[in-house]
């Protein structure tokens, strides 16, 4: 399937079903944002809370991103049936587990119970895709999708600099946040699973168990996808690119932000979760008109390109041991992010057509698990590499692995931009 851009949204009122599932994902989304916020203290609890050492941080912050690799048998196994049900099991066994953080004194189990949760997310995230794509016409999906992530950033903010300033008062506090945090995603997903699907039947086709077949007809089911369809191929190698990049500076932060430049837990949540997801809530309802305006290669595009300038920031921060340069550095990357949130989560869509979304979601977030098996290691590994007594190079390793992000991340801008222009080419 070959795309570009759909048309532009209209300014009309949105029709009857979208009204229905509008209400249900914002009303989802503001509880999620909420559990994002302090789940996203996580790196820095483990490396200050409990003092979790290199493996501890590079396995934590590889766990979400490498665990997105079983999305293509779940996406395999719902395609064309009903997705409630593997929403409330990923509700149940992934977030609700959380509240067994009261009880995690140490890195092991803590790392544990976070690896579970992110294992259970590859069962939400096809579904989710699938009922977006069923209830929300294409010409007016980035609105409602940018509108919904800018307005439900709000409960993440206040909930983030909560979060901050209990961590600051209180270190321990992380023990019962954390549980009470479950609470409100498990929450949060029952409230997805509410939404019915209301422009075709996905429930006729039968059950593919669980079993080492359906595994096999999983990956099958993945290359055929990226075989047959050679413009979605080219799309996720591109996006190959942004994610190794993405993935490899994910616990260079951590040793950034909390060795390097020493910001306590109310600092470290202004700079990492407060200012991004404020850009972000700013920036998501003009990058959704964007993806709708032109399409999600370009939007990709320019995106990957606003990164550049994140990675190079924080080099900078690095170098000059600077926390104003990593608070701009952060800036740059929720700019950035706003426009990457909108293509990489409608991009799939566009790509399936009125084909089951699932199918190609499981595809694109399987890549994700691709590039997490390998890029956080990468990253700790340049760092502790260069920073060896037997190197010798102290300093620069932090540095390094951000100008080696940045390098990909320009190849993935340029290389998304050629295939926008062959995408309109092939449209004419």
């Amino acid at each position: 399937m070959t795309t570009v851009a759909a048309p532009p949204a209209r300014r009309a009122g949105l029709p009857p079903v979208a009204r229905y599932t509008r209400s249900l994902h914002l009303r989802a989304e503001l509880l999620n944002n909420v559990f994002a916020a302090v789940l996203g203290l996580s790196g820095v609890v483990a490396r200050k809370g409990l003092g979790t050492g290199e493996i501890g941080i590079t396995i934590l912050t590889a766990a979400g991103a490498a665990s997105n690799l079983t999305a293509i048998f779940w996406s395999h196994v719902m395609e064309g049936r009903r997705k409630q049900p593997f929403i409330v099991a990923s509700a149940l066994f992934g977030r609700a587990t959380l509240l067994l953080m009261a009880f995690a004194t140490s890195p092991p189990l803590f790392i544990a119970l976070s690896v579970l949760y992110c294992l259970s997310e590859p069962m939400f995230i096809p579904a989710q895709n699938a009922m977006l794509q069923a209830n929300y016409d294409p010409s007016l999906r980035g609105r409602v999708f940018g509108a919904i992530t800018g307005l439900s950033k709000l409960t993440y903010l206040a909930a983030a600099v909560g979060a901050g300033l209990t961590l600051r008062w209180s270190p321990d506090s992380w023990r019962w946040m954390f549980p009470a945090a479950a609470v409100l995603g498990t929450l949060s997903y029952l409230q997805y699973a509410r939404i019915r699907i209301r422009r075709r039947d996905t429930a006729a086709a039968p059950a593919v168990p669980a079993s080492p077949q359906a595994a096999a007809g999983a990956v099958r089911e993945f290359f055929r996808i990226l075989r047959n369809d050679r413009d979605f191929d080219r799309f996720e190698r591109n996006f190959m690119f942004y994610g190794m990049a993405f993935m490899l500076v994910l616990p260079v932060h951590v040793y950034l932000l909390v060795d390097e430049l020493n910001l306590d837990y109310a600092t470290y949540t202004a700079c990492h979760l407060v200012l991004v997801q404020l850009v972000i809530a700013f920036a998501s309802r003009p990058a959704g008109r964007l993806l709708d305006r032109v399409g999600p290669t370009r939007l990709a595009s320019w995106s990957f390109a606003v990164l550049v300038l994140y990675v190079l920031t924080l080099a900078a921060s690095s170098v000059f041991r600077s926390v104003p340069l990593a608070f701009a550095g952060f800036a740059f990357f929720g700019l950035g992010m706003a426009g990457v949130n909108a293509a990489w989560s409608l991009g799939a869509m566009r790509f399936a057509g009125e084909r089951d979304a699932a199918a190609y979601m499981g595809a694109h977030v399987a890549c994700v698990g691709v590039r997490g098996l390998f890029g956080p290691a990468i990253g700790s590994v340049i760092v502790l590499g260069l920073e060896h007594d037997r190197v010798g190079l102290h300093g620069w390793g932090i540095p390094a692995a951000y100008l080696l992000a940045a390098a990909l991340f320009a190849l993935g801008a340029v290389s998304m931009s050629r295939l926008h222009r062959q995408l309109a080419r092939k449209a004419a």
